[in-house]
């Protein structure tokens, strides 16, 4: 193994490279990283599959001397793990981007803390465009654990394209956070285009910090951050475990879409600040769709609630989500930022379950600000609805749409929480029909990966947050919940769709006793092609007998054409 790498070492592989140039019709260079034997790589050698780089100084000084281009990729060996970190600089093209991940088999790489040489960030990446960070581990654990297990820096404007997938991030301060000292005037941005998906976070003491506080909304512009598990944000027992504030901060941001995601045991350590689960602060024209976001636990902090709208947030959307389980409330809106730049305009909290939480479901609190919006077609269950301080209740409550509650009975069924791979788990069952509804047929669970589906890689297609209509005018397929008991339920949720493009789809529900009788509850409604936020799927009262059955129904729109009909909908039902 040779490691050290001085001038002329790296002279020489620097003139090694431009005598070696590919052809003009190739794109990018591919470096391999992998410690596992020693004998066999060398920092001094071409970092290719064959003679690997050993550590990741030479990564560091390729960033640091020339910077990564166009189609570049760095890859590090599964099952390896290195204590050093990362130091990444350089832009890709939206065609040819620059790739940080992995090659072989086994565990994802690994990148730990050496508290003898102590970075502050596992990976950090400077002031560049067109990035994937993907398949990594970064462990931040130690005596001064990492402040960012990946830290995305822009110190200048204009930057766009990134995406951060299947990664593990745990026992950092933050698990991942993307700010930088980038000063955007109106009309410009400092990064544009982002993807956060399949990302897990624990132990933390925040998993995800989205935009840089203190900075105008428009720092970051058009996120998306999807089946994300953040869990258990307790900092372990670790130094500065003191500040354990939220799992996922979005701030300075506009056009974000959280979805498809889990979040559960945020602010698990005491924060003098307050804890929760999901921090709005400056974030404009962006929702949060269809989650579950439970249980941030009483550690005597203030807040404890589920989502927090903190201050200057305009045109933020909760909708179709699961709110459960917190200390306190569901959701909480404050005034305790001064105004004008405090004020909240177009809250909108509508068609999600927020229920058994420790106070009401809805909390309006303080007067240094205002806010405007509306509280609609929500299945709650609590104190209150909305429990007000000394705050002026400055949000309409209803004007679209009954809020059905208080819940009874102890529980609610929410499709996106209750998915299983058994017909009849958590209530519900998965179903097809070929014959425009008329008579159903049960579907077959693959695999976890394929979800429910008639046959392998056949549709329709049903999963933990979506489905997916077959072709034709009269296919349908179905999430199906059987009512356990006789008396009055409510439906919440919001249908949309998962992807764009194609012509849009239908959503219906249905209900069908036990003697075959059918009702039409709610549709047909159209989503339109691509409509990524949809429509509520209220029903704010419905007699049910037990055995009755309640049909979710999706199907591929008039003209039968399921190109990209991938639809996000997870409904929730309570007893009333």
């Amino acid at each position: 193994m040779k490691i050290t790498r001085g001038p002329l070492a790296a002279a020489v592989l620097v003139a090694g490279a431009v005598l070696a140039a590919p052809p003009a019709t190739a794109v990018g260079t591919t470096y391999y990283v992998d410690n596992r034997n020693l004998a066999a790589c060398d920092d001094d050698g071409p970092g290719n599959a064959t003679t690997p780089w050993c550590t990741f100084t030479p990564v560091n000084e390729h960033a640091d001397t020339i910077g990564f281009g166009p189609g570049d990729s760095i890859l590090l060996a599964r099952g390896a793990t290195w204590d050093r970190w990362l130091d990444l600089t350089g832009s890709g093209t939206a065609a040819e981007p620059i790739t940080l991940g992995a090659f072989g088999t086994g565990d994802r790489p690994k990148i730990t803390n050496s508290d003898i040489a102590n970075s502050g960030y596992g990976v950090r990446l400077t002031s560049g465009s067109h990035w994937v960070i993907k398949d990594l581990e970064i462990d931040g654990a130690g005596a001064d654990k990492f402040d960012a297990g990946i830290q995305v820096l822009y110190n200048t404007v204009g930057h766009v394209g990134l995406t951060l997938s299947n990664l593990y991030v745990h026992h950092n301060w933050m698990g991942i956070a993307i700010s930088g000292a980038a000063a955007p005037a109106a009309g410009q941005w400092a990064i544009k285009d982002v993807t956060i998906t399949g990302v897990e976070g624990t132990h933390n003491e925040r998993s995800i910090a989205l935009g840089k506080g203190g900075a105008p909304s428009w720092f970051v512009q058009d996120a998306l951050i999807s089946k994300v598990y953040l869990h258990d944000d307790d900092g372990e027992g670790l130094p500065r475990d003191e500040d354990c504030r939220d799992t996922l901060a979005l701030q300075s941001a506009t056009r974000v879409l959280v979805t498809n995601s889990v979040i559960t045991g945020a602010g698990g350590c005491y924060a003098r600040a307050g804890t929760t689960a999901v921090y709005l602060g400056r974030v404009a024209d962006s929702t949060l769709l269809n989650n579950i976001i439970v249980d941030t636990p009483d550690t005597g902090s203030p807040d404890q609630t589920g989502i927090d709208y903190e201050a200057g947030t305009s045109n933020v959307g909760v909708r179709g989500n699961l709110l459960s389980g917190h200390a306190r409330w569901g959701v909480e809106v404050l005034g305790r930022h001064p105004s004008p730049a405090g004020d909240h305009t177009g809250v909108a909290i509508d068609s999600n379950a927020i229920v058994f939480n420790g106070g009401s479901a809805i909390a309006r609190m303080l007067s240094e600000s205002t806010a405007s919006g509306t509280i609609d077609r929500n299945l709650w269950q609590g104190n209150a609805l909305v429990w007000v301080d000394d705050a002026t209740m400055d949000l309409t409550v209803g004007s679209q749409g009954v809020n059905p509650g208080p819940v009874t009975g102890g529980r609610v069924w929410y499709a996106g929480r209750d998915y299983a791979g058994t017909q009849g788990a958590g209530g519900w069952r998965y179903e097809y029909s070929a014959n425009a509804s008329v008579t159903w047929s049960p579907l077959t669970h693959i695999s976890a990966a394929q979800g429910w589906r008639p046959a392998a890689n056949a549709l329709p297609l049903i999963n933990q947050w979506g489905m997916h209509p077959a072709i034709g005018t009269s296919t349908r397929v179905a999430r199906v919940w059987t009512a356990p008991t006789n008396g009055t339920i409510a439906i919440s949720g919001q249908a949309a769709k998962g992807v764009t493009g194609g012509d849009g789809i239908r959503i219906h529900v249905l209900k069908t006793t036990p003697s075959g009788t059918n009702t039409v509850v709610l549709g047909p409604l159209a989503i339109g092609a691509n409509d990524l936020i949809g429509k509520p799927t209220a029903v704010p009262s419905l007699q049910v007998a037990a055995g009755d059955v309640i049909r979710f129904v999706v199907d591929a729109g008039t003209a039968g054409d399921n190109s990209y009909d991938n639809v996000n909908w997870s409904p929730a039902i309570g007893y009333l």
